[in-house]
């Protein structure tokens, strides 16, 4: 096996113990406030006029313990929004469980199942993700209705999470049914419509329908950018789509104004050491080897190599991936020279995270060792 792929293996493994699961930012919105278009669909008993005291007290406890259940709701949500989800989870649980002996969903509980699908999505594997999801979406029809934006939340994430998972076939019609409620309830210039826009773009994108994803990427962009802004990442990231989709048709005259437009805005916004603008250096240098462009590409590896090491230090898994980006352009090109000297440099980077890990690794001496 070559030094270059070995080198790339454990590139690939070091990156994963640093990287956080993320996921599209379409599937983590704050949870909607009712807009008070739809009520919920709970039966309430009618009120007998020889026990209106009775009912009064009723009443005064059922609105105590709906406070009750919406505080704690607030910490689920405080706990999940800092991705906490070993502390949200029983609680969460908890009140889920006691929301569900109390008959008709409530929009308390359509609530907690939407922090509890999000919750098991973020584990590795997300085996009760699902069932959360489908009583997100279930709640919110009892509650809001079908139709409601709130509904289309649930949709979204429900959609988003088959998608990850490679469903695409169960995915493909919850977003089309998301944005078809978007669209009715709130039009196309809405931003939650430009969400449900750029979850179906992806699934197609996913599938090589690349001329069905690029009007859909095209119209949540000129969404984003009014209401938004041209430098906001909720743009740029329907930009890099678009410029992805380009490429991948060999539309290179196209796909280089987007990525040069990607880069100079997140520089402008983010400034040229973020990680979003290094990603965006690379995806222009990959378009320029792709159209033949070695030079051209060959200056924004250099870029983004000197960004990595300016975050991360010369001795990080991420410069070192840029490290070798530019070793297999050398390589590529048959300029042995300027590869070996990148290639020693990454053999010693290799050699000190192996000790490092295997410093990590190694068991803590017991208390009679230690005497």
């Amino acid at each position: 096996m070559s030094f270059f792929r070995i080198a790339l293996m454990l590139v690939a493994a070091g990156l994963a113990a640093f990287a956080n699961q993320s996921w599209a930012e379409e599937t983590s919105p704050a949870i909607p406030p009712d807009d008070g278009e739809h009520t919920a669909r709970v039966e309430k008993p009618a009120s007998k006029p020889a026990k209106a005291a009775s009912g009064a007290e009723k009443s005064v406890k059922a609105e105590k313990e709906e406070k009750a259940f919406e505080q704690r709701l607030a910490e689920i949500r405080r706990l999940a929004e800092k991705k906490a989800y070993v502390e949200a989870e029983p609680l969460a649980l908890t009140l889920a469980t006691e929301l569900e002996g109390k008959g008709a969903p409530t929009r308390t509980y359509w609530a907690v199942t939407v922090w509890m699908g999000r919750i098991q999505k973020s584990k590795n594997p997300p085996r009760e993700a699902e069932a959360w999801l489908r009583k997100a979406v279930t709640s919110a029809e009892a509650v809001f209705g079908p139709e409601h934006a709130n509904t289309a939340w649930g949709i979204d994430d429900l959609a988003d999470f088959y998608r990850a998972q490679g469903r695409l076939v169960d995915a493909e019609p919850l977003h089309k049914r998301s944005l078809v409620i978007r669209l009715k309830t709130l039009g196309e210039t809405h931003p939650d419509t430009a969400i449900s826009l750029a979850g179906l773009g992806a699934l197609y994108k996913s599938q090589g329908r690349y001329a069905e994803a690029q009007p859909l990427y095209r119209r949540a962009l000129d969404t984003r950018q009014k209401v938004f802004g041209a430098t906001h990442a909720l743009t740029l990231s329907c930009v890099a789509e678009l410029g992805d989709i380009a490429r991948a048709q060999r539309q290179y005259p196209e796909a280089e104004k987007l990525l040069r437009r990607l880069v100079n805005q997140r520089e402008a916004s983010v400034g040229a050491t973020h990680a979003d603008t290094v990603a965006s250096f690379n995806a222009l240098a990959n378009l320029y080897l792709e159209a033949g462009r070695p030079a051209d590409a060959e200056i924004l590896l250099k870029r983004a190599l000197a960004a990595r090491e300016k975050s991360f230090g010369p001795e990080h898994w991420e410069t070192l991936a840029s490290i070798n980006d530019l070793i297999r352009l050398y390589q590529r090109q048959g300029r042995q020279n300027a590869a070996q000297p990148l290639m020693d440099r990454a053999r010693k980077i290799i050699h000190i995270q192996a000790e490092r890990q295997r410093a990590q690794l190694a068991p803590a001496p017991s208390a009679a060792t230690a005497r």
